[in-house]
């Protein structure tokens, strides 16, 4: 299974690189798919050639120098100072909505991050320490990778706990089970209106649309700040223009349950890399975990089973964990194939969205600078292969394209915090388990990047760190993702991991059952502490609805009332109706447009004002029946320029639809939920 994750990934950074060849040669995208094709055989036969004349796994590029000798371990002080001001960090970061101060959460993360990067780097290796293996589950002893010498074994599989063996079947049922619930929970995201279009446009046209598709057909220039660098919703276009199936249809129940898959895989991975025992424990309470975060939209949950079906959901959630494992793997082997893996991961991460140009950097700097200052410069150099490719994109789409500024609303460092990261007992945790990475990961380089992970986030929560990088690069409005960078859940789950003391003898004899319910008693507490302060993911509270079949990612009445008006308006037309059935329309057809799916894209597409006032006027005639309604002047003349066909209104909305027949419209009739009134030359006959 590891083999076909790896797989796909390196597929699927292929696919980009011909995709992204195709924003220059612009061929059809049945020859993006033939080369693609042609390309992944091609690599597949050259990777079979080497690794069959290297042999399995291959030497590592180059030996690592000895970690030097250090007369004593770093003070017990300076590693309790680092404990407790990470627990200080977490409980003010998760705490500030309740009151506590934000300055604690910067303050004692600071002091938590530098105290425990000084016991890592301080930390005496310890010589002639038996493997893990030979040590049993529980005892990760001092040995990490620093402690074999190069071409030895691979550490992070010596330090694997046996119990990974038999979790293996746990996580492939619960990435199975991930895979069906993400069928059926439905929570509307108006991000769609760009992302499913895109799908939509490319099986109608059969080839990369370059320009605006939700308002026009290709009539104007694409959404500012949403540069066609991601090739995911290209492909899934492509692929369902092959099969024959409505595009839509395709991301919802095919793309969406196999990345759901791949996703809870990856976190198992990352699981069995990181975790010093008890991995399956780590597992379990991550999936609590991504079940229990839906305290808000952005959470690291929300962004899994509720809209995997998009890029940059795909890229937090399975992509962060796989770069972490393989610069786990590529830090402690040093192997061509691990340095390979981190270079597909960077393009892959780029086909999923041009948020990766400043997420993969930080990400991957997590690692690379405590492997340098650790004293590994060549593997931490090596491992900033993994952002080359996204920073290299991001330069490239800032030099050809004017307008990449991204408008709206710029949190500060507690609001991306809470809206990632989530407040009271999930904010808690979560902010705990990042600063104590460095103490409940496995001791090396899982250690290391977790120390890394804790410093770049306690940088960026200082004030006006984050306004800065605003400022500079024009992405305010998305620079909550840096959060991003946190693998919350498996962190979380690493807490389950810490051993609890026990009396001497306890671990013998008829006590031997005390020993099981100390090591399962943190998993327990963990997973109650979320079930009772979390919200399921599935809950109303958060937005879901739980369909009693695979559904759209969009209520069904209002998927089937906006077929049904699409089908009565004209090619090229303009429909008008409330907002949540306007949002269904860019998943339908990419011959008929709404006025506003999607207000953010309407106020971010390069055109004159007048266009996007003449579809907030036309919105806002039908949006609410006891809402403002504009003057009818502005919609008569709204109703002309726009092109509208069809406009519908609730039923009891009879203020809007009377502005509407007053402004040229005419032949009222019931479609759906919605009653609808046509242009002069009235509806077409379905």
């Amino acid at each position: 299974m590891d083999r076909a994750v790896d797989a796909v990934v390196l597929l699927f950074a292929v696919w980009t690189v011909v995709y992204h060849a195709g924003l220059v040669l612009r061929p059809p995208t049945w020859a993006l798919l033939a080369c693609w094709a042609a390309v992944s055989a091609a690599i597949a036969a050259a990777w079979a050639l080497r690794g069959r004349r290297d042999g399995r796994g291959g030497r590592p590029l180059w030996p690592e120098p000895p970690a030097p000798r250090r007369s004593a371990s770093p003070p017990r002080a300076l590693a309790l100072v680092a404990v407790v001001a990470g627990i200080a960090a977490g409980t003010c970061a998760g705490l500030h909505t309740s009151g506590a101060p934000w300055w604690g959460a910067w303050v004692f993360g600071l002091v938590s991050a530098a105290a425990s990067a000084a016991c890592l780097l301080l930390r005496r290796t310890t010589a002639g320490a038996p493997p893990a293996r030979e040590r049993g589950e529980d005892d990760p002893g001092e040995d990490g990778p620093d402690a074999h010498e190069p071409g030895t074994e691979e550490p992070a599989e010596r330090a694997e706990p046996r119990t990974s063996r038999w979790g293996t079947p746990l996580a492939l049922a619960t990435a199975a089970g991930f895979s069906v619930a993400s069928l059926f929970i439905v929570n509307s995201d108006g991000d769609d209106a760009y992302f499913v279009s895109r799908s939509v446009a490319t099986a109608a046209l059969g080839r990369i649309p370059f320009k605006d598709v939700i308002f026009t057909s290709g009539k104007t220039g694409p959404v500012a700040g949403e540069p066609p660098v991601s090739s995911i919703e290209v492909l899934a276009g492509a692929l369902a223009r092959i099969a024959g199936v409505p595009a839509a249809s395709f991301v919802y129940f095919v793309l969406l349950p196999v990345v759901t898959f791949i996703a809870v895989l990856a976190a198992w991975r990352l699981c069995r890399a990181w975790a010093p025992r008890r991995a399956v424990a780590c597992f379990a309470v991550a999936a609590v975990y991504l079940l229990w975060s839906g305290l808000g939209p952005a959470s690291l949950g929300s962004f899994h089973l509720l809209r995997m079906w998009q890029g940059k959901a795909v890229m937090v959630s399975a992509l962060i964990p796989l770069l972490y494992v393989h610069l786990t793997r590529w830090a402690e082997r040093r192997r061509r194939g691990d340095l390979v893996m981190l270079a597909a991961c960077g393009v892959a991460a780029t086909g999923l969205t041009s948020s990766a140009a400043f997420v993969l950097p930080l990400a991957a700097g997590a690692a690379a600078v405590p492997l340098i200052a650790s004293g590994r410069v060549r593997t931490g150099l090596a491992a900033c292969v993994a952002p080359a490719y996204p920073v290299a994109a991001g330069l490239v789409v800032a030099l050809r394209h004017h307008d990449t500024s991204v408008t709206g609303f710029v949190g500060d460092a507690s609001d991306d915090f809470r809206w990632v990261l989530l407040y009271s007992v999930p904010g808690v945790l979560a902010g705990c388990a990042l600063w104590l990475a460095p103490w409940t990961a496995r001791r090396g380089v899982p250690a290391l990047i977790g120390a890394g992970i804790a410093a770049v986030i306690t940088l960026l929560l200082l004030p006006g760190v984050l306004h800065l990088a605003a400022d500079a690069t024009g992405a305010g409005q998305v620079l909550w993702r840096t959060m991003w960078i946190v693998p919350a859940p498996v962190l979380i789950g690493l807490l389950a991991t810490v051993r609890i003391p026990l009396p001497t003898g306890a671990r013998s004899g008829g006590a031997a059952a005390l020993g099981v319910l100390a090591a399962s008693l943190p998993a327990a507490a963990l997973a109650v502490a979320m079930i009772v302060g979390g919200t399921p993911v599935w809950s109303a509270k958060d937005g879901s609805i739980v369909a009693s079949r695979p559904s759209w990612k969009l209520p069904a009445a209002q998927v089937g009332t906006a077929h049904a008006v699409v089908e009565l308006a004209r090619t090229g037309g303009v429909v008008v109706m409330p907002p949540g059935y306007m949002r269904a329309v860019p998943l339908l057809t990419a011959r008929v447009h709404a006025a506003d799916p999607n207000t953010h894209y309407l106020r971010n597409l390069p055109v004159p004002a007048r266009f996007v006032d003449d579809r907030r006027v036309l919105t806002a005639a039908v949006r609410r029946p006891g809402g403002w309604k504009p003057p009818l002047g502005d919609v008569r003349d709204a109703v002309r320029r726009a092109g509208v066909v069809v406009a519908c209104t609730r039923p009891r909305d009879l203020r809007g639809l009377a502005l509407l027949e007053q402004a040229g419209l005419s032949g009222r009739r019931r479609v759906g939920h919605l009653v609808c009134v046509f242009s002069a030359q009235g509806p077409r006959t379905p």
